[in-house]
C-alpha cells in the first residue's frame, strides 16, 4: 500500500467510527466530533544540496553564499560561516574579520520538519594591499613587488615593435609589457621561475622568449598568453632567436640549430659549422670553411652558392631580398710598401645562383681596415672604416668616398668609429676645447651627423627613425627621441639604495612604520603601499655595523634602533620619540626588551684604540642603561627569556649563555663554523637562529644545545632574518631572495618563490596570511596569502 492509499484508508476508518457513535446517541453531548488535522506537506529539498560560494575571498570583502535552493519557497535556511556568526537569509553576505579557513555549514529545512545539511570551506585573505601590484600568483596571490613597482627585476633584454610597444624579459620568468613607450609597465604571467634572456616579436602579435635551461617560450597574441614550448635536448641556454613572419623561428648557438616553420608544433634540428643568419624567406645563410652555403629547409640539406677561394678570403656577408654581399679582407706584406690590405666584395643579384666580382676603388692601398667587413645598410650603400677614415659607397662597393673628420678634433687625437645596428655608426673624438668626448650619431652611413649624449660603453638600440634605448652600465634603460634627453623607462632607481628599507614593523594589516638607509622614519596607513615620512635625515651611519629593528611589547611602548647607534624610545605607538642618553662613543649594535621595563643591548666603543664589545642592561625601559659585562668575541644578536637568562650569538658559529643577568658566560657547542646573524622565539622555550651558508638551527633549551635543520635542502647563501608568528608558523630569509616556510614548528621548511634574487632582510608577519619582506635596493614585497 503506498502513502496515499494509506491516507484514504486512514479517513476511511474514521468515517465509520464516527457513523458508529452517532448511531448510539454517542458523541458527548449530541454534537459532531471535530474533523482530525491533516499532517502537513513539506516541500522538497533538492536531494544535491550544495552551496554557491567562492573558495577564496578576502577579510571585509561582503562574501556571498547560496545554495541550489535558495530559489525554493517553503524552506528555511540555517546557515554558519564558522566563525561564530550566523544568518537565516537564503543568500547571505557575511564580512569576515580574520583570515583562515572556514568552514561553512548551511542546514536546509521544510515546514514537515525533513532537512538536509551541506558544508564548504572558504579561505579567507587579505589582499588589499596588494591590488593591483605584480604578483608571483594570479589574482593578488604569492609575494606582491609593493617597491620598486612594477618590479625590482632588472631587465636583461626589450624588445620594441614601435616606439610605444615593446617587453622586456629578466630574471624569475619576468616579462612585461608597454604600451605607452614604457611610462609604465604591465607583467605578463609565465608560469615560469627561470631566467629570460632574449624576446623577439615577428609583429605585434606573435612572439618569443627564450631563457635559461633551455625555456623557450611563444605568444600569438602579444603576450596575454605565453606557451612553453617542447624542443629538443639538450637544452640551448643562451641561444639566439631569428624570426622570419609569424610562423618561423631558428634558434641557434654555437651552430647548433633548431627550427620551426609552424610556430613550434614540429621542430628540425641541424649541426652547422657556424652561426647561420635567418633571411626575410626564410633560408639559412651561414660560412663553412670559406664557402658561403645556403639552406631553404632550415639546415637539413644546403647547397653552397659561393666556393672558397684562398685567393678571395670571405668572411661576412648581407643579405637583401634577393641580394647578396659578401666580403673579406685580406693583407699582404709588399717589400718597400709594408702590409698591404686588401677588400674583396662579391655580390649577388639572384639570391646566390650567380655572383659579380667588385673590385673596390678609391681605398687607401696600405693601411688597415680597423672594423673588418664593410657594412652595408642596402644592397646599394655601404660603409667601412680604412687606414682611420670613415668611406661611404652607394654603388654596393665599387667606388668609396672618404668621410671628413670633424674639424674641431683635438691636436694629435683620432676618430673612433663604431657600428650600433645595420646602417646605424657611431664616432666618438676628444674635442679641441677639450670639454669631454664628443659622440656623434649617423643614420646614412657618414653622410650626416647628430650629437648624441651616451655615457661610455653605452648599448644603443635604434626602434624606429625618431626612437632610441640605451642601456648604461648602471644597467638602467632609458628612451629618447633627439638622443639627447632621455627618460628612464627600466632599471635600478637611482635612490634604490637610499629607499632600503633598514627596518619595519606593523601593528595590524595598515600601520605600520619604517626607517629608510637614508634616515627617514616612515608610517604607512594603508598596509606597506604608500609611505609618509615622520621625521627625515633621523640618523647617519655610524663607525660599527649595527641591525637597525624596531620592537614593540604592546601597541604603545616601543624602541627603534637606528644607524647612529642609538635606541630611541616611543611611549604611544611611534608619533613621538625619545632620545635617551648614551655614554659618548658607544653605539648599539643590538637588543632585546623582554617587557616594559628589563632590556638587553650589545654596543660597541673604543678604548686605548682597540674595540670592544659589551652588554648593557636597562629596567627602567632604556631611560638608562648600566655595564653588565666586557665581552671576547663579536656577538651580532642577543635573546633573553627573563632577567636573568639569556643567549648572545656571533660570527664563526659562537654561541655563549647567560643565567645571571649578563655578568657571566658559558661557551656553547653550536655545530657551526658559519657566522650567526639573528635569533628569534617560535616559543617561550625554543629559540632560533639563522646565519651565514644557509645556516639555520633550533634550540630548546635556552641556546645551551643546538639543532642543526635538515629538513630541506638548504640555499648555500646566507640567511639573514627570521620571525615566529605562532609556535607553528614562521619565516626566515636570506640571499638571493630567499623565503623559507615552516607551518610545523620548524620540523619542516619549504622555500617560497619570491619572483627577486635581491638580498632580503627582514620580514614580518601580522597574521596567517598578512606579511611583508623587505631587501636591498629598495626591495619590499608584501603578501595577503601567506606567501603562496
Amino acid at each position: 500500500m503506498n502513502k496515499n492509499e494509506s491516507m484514504r484508508a486512514g479517513w476511511a476508518g474514521v468515517l465509520i467510527s464516527a457513523a458508529l457513535l452517532s448511531a448510539c446517541g454517542g458523541g458527548g453531548g449530541g454534537g459532531e466530533a471535530p474533523a482530525p488535522t491533516p499532517p502537513v506537506q513539506g516541500v522538497a529539498i533538492p536531494d544535491n544540496l550544495a552551496i554557491a560560494a567562492a573558495a577564496s575571498t578576502d577579510v571585509a570583502a561582503g562574501t556571498a553564499f547560496t545554495s541550489n535552493a535558495a530559489a525554493t519557497t517553503g524552506l528555511s535556511f540555517a546557515w554558519n560561516f564558522g566563525d561564530g556568526t550566523s544568518s537565516t537569509e537564503a543568500s547571505p553576505k557575511h564580512d569576515y574579520a580574520k583570515v583562515g579557513d572556514y568552514a561553512v555549514t548551511l542546514k536546509v529545512s521544510n515546514a514537515a520538519g525533513a532537512s538536509k545539511e551541506v558544508k564548504w570551506t572558504v579561505s579567507v585573505n587579505n589582499r588589499a594591499h596588494v591590488q593591483g601590484l605584480s604578483c608571483t600568483g594570479a589574482d593578488g596571490a604569492g609575494w606582491c613587488w609593493q617597491a620598486p613597482r612594477p618590479t625590482g627585476t632588472v631587465p636583461l633584454a626589450f624588445f620594441f615593435i614601435d616606439a610605444s610597444n615593446g617587453w622586456s624579459v629578466g630574471d624569475n620568468g619576468e616579462i612585461l609589457r608597454t604600451r605607452d613607450g614604457g611610462v609604465s609597465w604591465t607583467k605578463q604571467p609565465t608560469g615560469l621561475t627561470t631566467r629570460l634572456t632574449t624576446i623577439r616579436f615577428s609583429d605585434a602579435n606573435n612572439g618569443w622568449a627564450a631563457g635559461d635551461a633551455g625555456a623557450l617560450l611563444r605568444t600569438t597574441d602579444g603576450g596575454a598568453r605565453w606557451t612553453l614550448q617542447p624542443t629538443a635536448q639538450p637544452p640551448m641556454t643562451g641561444a639566439s632567436l631569428q624570426l622570419a613572419g609569424a610562423s618561423t623561428m631558428v634558434m641557434s648557438m654555437n651552430g647548433q640549430v633548431r627550427a620551426t616553420t609552424d610556430g613550434g608544433a614540429t621542430w628540425s634540428q641541424a649541426s652547422l659549422a657556424q652561426e647561420p643568419m635567418l633571411s626575410a624567406d626564410g633560408a639559412l645563410w651561414w660560412f663553412d670553411n670559406g664557402a658561403l652555403r645556403k639552406s631553404t629547409d632550415l639546415g637539413k640539406t644546403s647547397t653552397v652558392v659561393l666556393p672558397a677561394a684562398p685567393s678571395v678570403p670571405l668572411s661576412g656577408f648581407q643579405v637583401f631580398g634577393n641580394a647578396v654581399v659578401a666580403s673579406g679582407t685580406s693583407s699582404n706584406y709588399v717589400s718597400g710598401q709594408g702590409w698591404v690590405y686588401t677588400l674583396s666584395i662579391r655580390r649577388s643579384a639572384d639570391g646566390g645562383q650567380s655572383w659579380e666580382a667588385v673590385v673596390p676603388q678609391g681605398l687607401p692601398s696600405t693601411g688597415y681596415f680597423s672594423q673588418g667587413n664593410p657594412q652595408f645598410s642596402d644592397a646599394s650603400t655601404g660603409a667601412i672604416v680604412a687606414n682611420g677614415t670613415l668611406h661611404r659607397s652607394i654603388d654596393g662597393g665599387r667606388t668609396w668616398t672618404a668621410v671628413a673628420a670633424p674639424a674641431n678634433v683635438y691636436p694629435g687625437f683620432s676618430v673612433s668609429y663604431g657600428v650600433i645596428a645595420r646602417g646605424v655608426w657611431m664616432r666618438q673624438y676628444y674635442p679641441a676645447s677639450g670639454a669631454g668626448t664628443v659622440t656623434d650619431i649617423s643614420t646614412d652611413l657618414g653622410l650626416t651627423w647628430r650629437a648624441a649624449r651616451l655615457d661610455y660603453g653605452s648599448q644603443l638600440t635604434q626602434i624606429d627613425a625618431q626612437t632610441w634605448l640605451v642601456t648604461g652600465w648602471d644597467n638602467v634603460t632609458r628612451i629618447s627621441t633627439d638622443l639627447q634627453n632621455w627618460k628612464r623607462i627600466a632599471g635600478p632607481d637611482a635612490d634604490a639604495v637610499g629607499k632600503t628599507l633598514q627596518a619595519f614593523w606593523f601593528f595590524d594589516a595598515k600601520r605600520g612604520l619604517a626607517l629608510s638607509a637614508k634616515g627617514d622614519l616612515m608610517e604607512t596607513a594603508n598596509g606597506g603601499l604608500d609611505w609618509t615620512v615622520k621625521v627625515g635625515g633621523l640618523t647617519t651611519s655610524g663607525y660599527y655595523s649595527m641591525l637597525p629593528r624596531f620592537q614593540f611589547v604592546d601597541a604603545k611602548k616601543g624602541w627603534l634602533l637606528a644607524a647612529d647607534g642609538r635606541i630611541y624610545l616611543t611611549d604611544d605607538g611611534g608619533v613621538s620619540w625619545l632620545t635617551p642618553l648614551q655614554s659618548s662613543g658607544r653605539s648599539i649594535t643590538a637588543f632585546h626588551f623582554i617587557d616594559a621595563a628589563n632590556g638587553f643591548a650589545l654596543a660597541s666603543e673604543y678604548q686605548q684604540s682597540q674595540p670592544r664589545q659589551l652588554l648593557l642592561a636597562t629596567t627602567d625601559g632604556g631611560k638608562s642603561w648600566t655595564q653588565q659585562a666586557t665581552l671576547d668575541g663579536r656577538y651580532n644578536d642577543l635573546k633573553f627569556s627573563n632577567p636573568l637568562k639569556g643567549t648572545l650569538v656571533g660570527n664563526g658559529g659562537a654561541v655563549v649563555v647567560t643565567t645571571d643577568g649578563g655578568k657571566t658566560f658559558t661557551g656553547r657547542f653550536s655545530g657551526t663554523s658559519a657566522a650567526i646573524n639573528q635569533l628569534a622565539f617560535s616559543d617561550a622555550d625554543t629559540l632560533w637562529a639563522v646565519g651565514d651558508a644557509g645556516l639555520l638551527m633550533s634550540s630548546k633549551d635556552g641556546g645551551a644545545s643546538w639543532t642543526l635543520q635538515t629538513s630541506v635542502s638548504l640555499p648555500m647563501t646566507g640567511l639573514r632574518g627570521i620571525r615566529f608568528l605562532t609556535a607553528q608558523q614562521g619565516w626566515a630569509v636570506g640571499d638571493s631572495g630567499t623565503v623559507l616556510m615552516t607551518t610545523d614548528g620548524g620540523a619542516t621548511w619549504r622555500k617560497q618563490f619570491v619572483g627577486t634574487q635581491s638580498a632580503l632582510t627582514q620580514v614580518f608577519f601580522v597574521d596567517a596570511r598578512t606579511g611583508w619582506v623587505a631587501g636591498n635596493a629598495g626591495t619590499l614585497l608584501a603578501t595577503g596569502t601567506g606567501g603562496q
